[in-house]
């Protein structure tokens, strides 16, 4: 008679917490990268994304640019996030 082989069965979440019962418990969010202002202009060749203002060119709109990582407590699994939001 065969035997059958031993699969194992993955977990459905994508990343588990081994130390937590499979839930990851985040600290507070740790600003990376300073805020950025970013001023989109359009050209003749496309668009053009600058730090710095350009009246030569027709103005599109201003967007600000910030990371933030966190990490949980039990096992250090970090997670990255990016805000992008248009300035009025």
């Amino acid at each position: 008679m065969l035997e059958e082989d031993k699969v194992r069965v993955r977990s459905k979440r994508k990343y588990t917490c081994k130390r937590n019962k499979g839930e990851h418990e985040y600290l507070e969010p740790v600003i990376v990268f300073k805020p950025r202002v970013r001023y989109l202009y359009e050209t003749d060749r496309g668009m053009l994304d600058s730090s710095g203002l350009h009246p030569e060119y027709k103005y599109l709109r201003t967007e600000i640019h910030l990371m933030t990582e966190t990490r949980c407590k039990h096992c250090g699994h970090k997670a990255l996030t990016f805000f992008t939001d248009k300035l009025k």
